[in-house]
């Protein structure tokens, strides 16, 4: 069963208005139809904050429509007072997963500091999450990565009930020459058996851009982390391409893994994590 496990909604129907006017629409019918087109399969959901800001209500609307193959991924303000009251809201609304980002944050910088997942009103965002069973997603930038890699391993031993996943490869950049930056701090923690990591047609877009191969990446993923903590999704509507281009990038991305391999990253791992019918 293929997952995509990062697959970014955006909708021009007025019901869900829009902080900023999205350049790319992806509904929830039209990717369920591009996985059918690619032989069927799943999705994840995942909130466009630059779009809907903390307005989840799209990808939650999405998955109750469709419970069997999608899941909600929300993004939420982990500084926030209510934090850990808005996770509660959200997961009885049906969410899966709680997405943080550094606030402000883009490839451009944004402030230091590691309060937006690490902080007290964030652990409460944690307490939550392990509380209604959710699993947490965060999104690394390259000028936060490394303080955001060296302050997971305490936050993941504090709760070690919360899958985590990293996005974007927690964006080592395996882009440039080896060793890559930030690759000795992400394969630091595959001791923790609750960490997981998601490669995306962004990690592919990038290496293809510096003339490297994509299945580089995801042989050392799996070498370093194992099939079962991999996955993979296409980043939709944020990154450029069709679904139809970034769900071939994925199978040519998997192409020198086992058969069982390449099966965990482009579904099984995200079926695990996210209660999806195998």
């Amino acid at each position: 069963m293929l997952v995509d496990a990062h697959a970014h909604l955006v909708t021009d129907d007025p019901a869900y208005p829009a902080a900023a006017a999205p350049a790319r629409t992806l509904t929830a019918e039209q990717l369920l139809a591009s996985l059918d087109a690619a032989g069927a399969g799943a999705a994840v959901a995942v909130q466009r904050a630059h779009v809907y800001g903390f307005d989840n209500s799209y990808v939650l609307d999405s998955a109750r429509a469709h419970p069997d193959r999608l899941r909600a991924m929300c993004v939420i303000d982990g500084r926030a007072p209510d934090a850990a009251a808005t996770v509660a809201d959200l997961a009885a609304r049906g969410a899966s997963a709680i997405r943080l980002t550094a606030p402000g944050g883009n490839q451009h910088g944004g402030p230091p500091g590691t309060d937006w997942f690490a902080g007290p009103a964030a652990r409460a965002v944690w307490a939550a999450c392990a509380d209604h069973g959710l699993s947490m997603c965060l999104h690394v930038y390259r000028w936060n990565r490394d303080e955001v890699l060296a302050e997971v391993p305490a936050v993941c031993r504090a709760f070690p009930g919360v899958p985590v996943v990293l996005d974007h490869v927690a964006s080592v950049e395996a882009d440039r020459p080896r060793p890559w930056p930030g690759a000795d701090l992400l394969a630091a923690l595959a001791d923790l058996r609750q960490v997981h990591v998601k490669v995306t047609t962004l990690n592919f877009a990038r290496l293809s851009a510096a003339g490297r191969e994509p299945a580089e990446l995801v042989a050392w993923l799996v070498a370093t982390f194992g099939a079962d903590r991999v996955l993979w999704g296409s980043d939709v509507t944020q990154t450029p391409g069709t679904h139809a281009e970034m769900l071939a990038a994925a199978h040519a991305a998997v192409a020198e893994l086992s058969a069982a391999d390449a099966a965990a990253v482009l579904g099984g791992t995200a079926a695990r994590l996210y209660g999806l019918a195998a």
